[in-house]
Parts: structure tokens; C-alpha cells; sequence
């Protein structure tokens, strides 16, 4: 609960189906009677029950506050994958928060199932009953398949009511799919003898079965009545629109809302069943359906006349995204009028820039606002997950569901991202896909792209920096002075030349070993660049030479006095009198300065220093 209202989480798939827009627009309506909030997490492609290898955008289910939820509807056979709905079931119980299952049957969960042989037998009794066919032909399924054989029998058993005797050369086996049905189809147009109907178990197959009854010559129904089950869109878009029964019809958010409510108000009931809707269509000689056809084919132009404009869109975003040189830049790409109605949250690794999320094995669990339509941000802001969204109030005053997606990038999740539509319309919940797809693609691009340039940075830096002080070796010291020198913002400010050349190197490595040698060349690097000022070139100009190049009115001997206490901390350090000799020159910024000349004044007053402190 929250807010004073109840929280119930919708575990789907595809929520640009038709069938699924249609059944969330009842379901929430129905819900806001009962003063409950409905959130959906949603998955955008079919798992097919593969388990084993489920895809990172099944992460979405990981997301659900169940701190939240006091109900939680989980659609099996959209979803497809037993380990999934397992995995919510198990994180629901342990917070004792009820399930219902709808198209599935799980231990200790509320169980809605579908009549299917009810469902289907209305359809056959709708061919042989209503329209007095008397030569019908079956084609099944997968032979063996639990609903091929549950129809299989449901055929037989009307056949047996009509008086209509049964032999197995009325059946064949479609499998379910298209290539196999079509091939079947041939086969009983080869035989010469065609049926009356052939009555397929389900809608794909049905589909198939016309075009191959069309290739033919032959007509539907004037030559053979072709019907399916199932209700999928697709059998109402085509010619002829075919016979059906749906399962996705408002008796199952009727249903479902009924098992909720009895949750919720404590009624102890554990299964409920929905029987499909028998829909007549021309494919049996009936009327064709024109109410959802026409609702189907409007999405259908709209969808196909934006789908070029929008995808330019998106790829744009992708492609801004990809090339920002800083987080904030790629987060000011989300801003479009495509993405007004979304949020993303994302967990805060993915704005690190010396590692890449998607290699790295561990995370943090601190979570960052990378977008929210809502309240403008320069910056990703922290967030807690257990929030759910910001500006939660905001976006659930309209009463419309909130809808989440997994963002995942090379089938690593890294976050969520939540819509919320002030509408029902199929066109904005088609958005949903493309947008999750494009902060998928815009924000690993980036991240991988931010990355490859750390790297190349520190490729730079190691050909750059001499590995022992860190400072400029020979080379790139040359060019950052070049670069000074042709500076106008330079020429003629005062520049200082420090010469510093570690005392006793050789005692030192003799005595102490080679070890203490490094520790010592080290320690006079650190402390020229130290005691130089912030913007000065420091180098390391021999094996135990160090030179600065400090710009401005510098105080030489201040600097090197300053390196010079430095130095003495080192040595307690170390356990060992670390010193250096130093020498300075100062001249002026031009473009006309020779550096080898500039440098060997310096080292010829280094080199007097070094004969003043051994003479000493």
C-alpha cells in the first residue's frame, strides 16, 4: 500500500497487443473502484519457455517494490517461463503478498484458467450444429500436445452428438505453425475429396490453411469453411476474416479483478475459470467482424505511416547519446517530446568513467535519476528504488498505470525505466518498446563509448608520463613546450626553468640497492612538482634529473627551498638522506626560444649548485 491506496503489480508481456492494451484498459478501470493502483512490469519480446538463458530484460520482475504490493497478477502463458513466474511467486510469498496466476497453476497461487475445451467446442459446434456441416476435417496440433489432444477429443465428441461418425483419416497435424499447416492443407487439397470445413486448433494455423485453400484457386468458404481459436489479431486483419474464439476478452479482466478484490478483502477462494468468446467471421460464412478489426487496422496505419519519422527519431537520440563527451550532455539527449511521459533510473556505476558497467562483475547498489519528464535535471540525481519513481504523486493523480521496462545493454540489466500515459492509446503503449530500446542503445553506447576513451586517455597518458614519477618524459615535454610558446595568451609572461638532479644516486643504489634508488628518484620528482605551481610542465629529463618549466612570476629559490623540506620529510620517510641539487633560470614567453639553450643554463646552474654542496 501506499498513499492510503492498494498496489497491485501486473506481470506481462507486449503490452502493445492489442488484446493486452484492451485487457489493462478494464482491469485499471475496475481496479480504481476498489481504490487500488495498478503497475505493470513488462517484458517487449516472447521468451518462447526457454529457460536457462532468459533474456536481461526479465530483470523488470527484480524491480518490483514488493514493500508496495498487496497483489500480485502474473500472466503465465505471456510471460512463458516457469523459472520468471517462479522467481515472483517465491519473492511475493516470503512477504505473504497473494499471487494470482492467470493460464498457469503454481503451488500456494490463485489459479484463473481458461475453459480451452469449453471455448473450442463452441467453435466446433458453431460449424456442424449452425451451419449443417457434415464432412468436417480436424487439424490438430503437435500430436501428443495436451491441448492438441484436448481439442482432438472435444472434435470427436461433437461429431458423436451430431451423429457424425469419426475416422482418423479426418485428422492431420498442422503443428501448431505455419509452415507445417500450409504443408498439411496440400496434402488434403492432394487427396481430391475436400471436407466441408477444416476446423483448425488454432488461429495460426487457420491463417495458413486459407492461403493455401487461395494458392489452390479453391475459395473460403465458398469451396471449404476454414476456422481457428485463440482470437489473435491477426485473424481479423486478413481476407477472409476467420472464425475464432479469444481468449483475451473482458470476461478474463473481469475475472481477474474478481480474484483480486477477493484477495484483498481476505476471501479464501484458489481457482477461478474464464471461458473464450466465440467470435463468427466470414471464414464460416458469417458477417465479418468489423469492431475490432477496425480498432486493429487504425493501429495498424498509425503505427506503419509514424514508424519511418519515429524510428529517424530514435536513432538520432541513440546517436546524440552516443557521442555526448560528458553524462550531462548524453541525459540533456533524452529531452524530446518522444520521451514526456518517461523516467529512467539507473543504477550510479553506469556514470563512471574508468570502468566499463557492462565488464565488470560487481556493482554498487546506489541508483541514479538518469531522466525524468517530470522535473528538469543537469544531473543525475540520487534516488532510492523503493521510491519507485520520483514525483510519484504527480504521476499517479490521473489514475492511469504506471508501466515499467528493464534497461539492459548487452543482456546486462543496469535499471528500469517507468511510462506513464494520460490515455489507453495503443499508439503510446507501441512507444514503449522503441523507447526502451533507444535509452538501451543510447546510454551503453555512451558508456561504452566513455570508456574507450578513458582508455585511449591513459594509453596517451602512459606514452606521455615516465612510469617511476609520473612526470612528462622527454618527448611530451618538448611538444606541451612548443604548445607554450605559440600560445598568445603566453607571450611574454615570465617563465622559471628548475633543473633538479638527485644527490648520490650512485651511494644510494650501491649501498641501499637499486630499489631505494627508485624510491629516491621518486621522492625529488614528487617534490619538484609539488613545490612548482599547479600549471607547470614537469619532467623527467634523465635517469635522475628532473626539470619544471613554471609559468609566471615565480620565485625560484622559494621553490626550491620548498623542495627542499619536502626532501627532508622524504628522507625520515625513507630512512635515508634523500637531497637534490637545484638550478634556475629565468626568461620570458616567446615564440623564438630555443629550449635546448634555456635548458642548458639551467643545468649549468644546477651543475654550480651541485659543486657547492659537495665541496660542503
Amino acid at each position: 500500500m501506499i498513499r492510503d491506496k492498494k498496489v497491485v503489480a501486473l506481470c506481462t508481456s507486449r503490452i502493445f497487443d492489442p488484446q493486452i492494451q484492451s485487457f489493462i484498459e478494464i482491469l485499471n478501470e475496475e481496479l480504481k473502484l476498489e481504490n487500488a493502483w495498478l503497475w505493470i512490469y513488462a517484458i517487449n519480446s516472447d521468451i518462447y519457455w526457454s529457460e536457462g538463458a532468459l533474456p536481461a530484460e526479465t530483470s523488470v520482475f527484480d524491480h518490483i517494490q514488493y514493500d508496495h504490493v498487496d497483489a500480485v497478477v502474473i500472466m503465465d502463458e505471456k510471460i512463458k517461463s516457469h523459472e520468471v513466474s517462479q522467481k515472483i511467486i517465491s519473492r511475493a510469498s516470503d512477504r505473504s503478498i497473494p499471487v494470482i496466476v492467470v493460464d498457469g497453476e503454481y503451488e500456494g497461487c490463485v489459479s484463473i484458467t481458461y475453459d480451452y475445451a469449453g471455448g473450442f467446442e463452441k467453435v466446433v459446434r458453431h460449424v456442424i450444429e449452425d451451419h449443417g456441416v457434415k464432412r468436417p476435417h480436424f487439424m490438430a496440433g503437435i500430436p501428443g500436445n495436451k491441448f492438441s489432444e484436448e481439442r482432438l477429443d472435444v472434435f470427436k465428441t461433437v461429431l458423436k452428438d451430431n451423429d457424425i461418425p469419426f475416422s482418423e483419416d479426418m485428422v492431420s497435424y498442422g503443428e501448431f505453425w505455419a509452415i507445417p499447416a500450409r504443408e498439411a492443407a496440400r496434402r488434403i487439397i492432394a487427396k481430391g475429396d475436400l471436407p466441408e470445413a477444416i476446423i483448425c486448433a488454432n488461429d495460426i494455423m487457420a491463417i495458413n490453411v486459407c492461403d493455401a485453400l487461395k494458392e489452390a484457386g479453391l475459395t473460403v468458404p465458398g469451396d471449404v469453411m476454414v476456422t481457428g481459436f485463440d482470437g489473435y489479431d491477426e485473424a481479423f486483419m486478413g481476407i477472409p476474416g476467420i472464425t475464432t474464439a479469444s481468449c483475451m476478452t473482458p470476461g478474463l479482466a473481469d475475472t481477474v479483478f474478481t480474484a483480486v478484490s477477493n484477495c484483498l478483502n481476505g476471501v479464501q477462494r484458489m481457482s477461478y475459470q474464464t471461458s473464450p468468446l466465440l467470435i463468427t467471421n466470414e471464414s464460416c460464412g458469417c458477417p465479418r467482424v468489423t469492431i475490432q478489426d477496425t480498432t486493429v487496422m487504425k493501429n495498424f496505419n498509425n503505427s506503419f505511416y509514424r514508424y519511418q519519422d519515429d524510428i529517424r527519431a530514435y536513432h538520432g537520440i541513440v546517436v546524440d547519446m552516443m557521442s555526448s563527451t560528458s553524462s550531462e550532455q548524453m541525459m540533456c539527449c533524452l529531452h524530446s517530446w518522444f520521451t514526456k511521459n518517461m523516467c529512467c533510473i539507473v543504477n550510479a556505476d553506469c556514470f563512471r568513467s574508468d570502468s566499463n558497467f557492462f565488464l565488470e562483475e560487481e556493482h554498487g547498489s546506489e541508483y541514479r535519476v538518469l531522466y525524468d519528464s517530470e522535473k528538469y535535471s543537469d544531473y543525475p540525481d540520487p534516488f532510492d528504488p523503493i521510491d519507485v519513481v520520483p514525483e510519484f504523486d504527480k504521476r499517479m493523480e490521473s489514475g492511469y498505470p504506471l508501466i515499467f521496462n528493464s534497461l539492459d545493454y548487452m543482456n546486462k540489466p543496469f535499471g528500469y525505466v517507468c511510462y506513464k500515459f494520460d490515455s489507453y492509446d495503443i499508439t503510446e503503449y507501441s512507444k514503449t518498446s522503441s523507447l526502451t530500446d533507444t535509452v538501451n542503445s543510447g546510454l551503453g553506447g555512451y558508456i561504452n563509448m566513455q570508456y574507450s576513451r578513458y582508455m585511449l586517455a591513459k594509453v596517451e597518458e602512459m606514452y606521455k608520463t615516465d612510469a617511476l614519477t609520473g612526470l612528462y618524459n622527454r618527448l611530451a615535454a618538448r611538444e606541451a613546450y612548443e604548445t607554450m610558446c605559440t600560445d598568445p595568451e603566453l607571450q611574454g609572461k615570465g617563465l622559471c626553468v628548475i633543473m633538479a638532479d638527485l644527490n648520490k644516486l650512485k651511494r644510494i643504489n650501491d649501498t641501499l640497492g637499486h630499489s631505494a634508488g627508485d624510491t629516491a628518484i621518486a621522492a625529488v620528482a614528487g617534490a619538484l612538482k609539488t613545490a612548482c605551481p599547479e600549471d607547470s610542465i614537469c619532467v623527467r629529463f634523465g635517469g635522475d634529473e628532473m626539470l619544471a618549466f613554471a609559468l609566471g612570476e615565480c620565485d625560484g629559490d622559494a621553490i626550491i627551498s620548498e623542495i627542499d623540506h619536502i626532501l627532508e620529510d622524504k628522507s625520515a620517510e625513507a630512512g635515508f638522506s634523500i637531497s637534490a641539487s637545484c638550478g634556475v633560470y629565468k626568461t620570458t614567453i616567446s615564440p623564438d626560444m630555443d629550449i635546448d639553450g634555456i635548458i642548458r643554463l639551467a643545468d649549468e646552474q644546477m651543475y654550480l649548485e651541485k659543486t657547492r654542496s659537495t665541496k660542503v
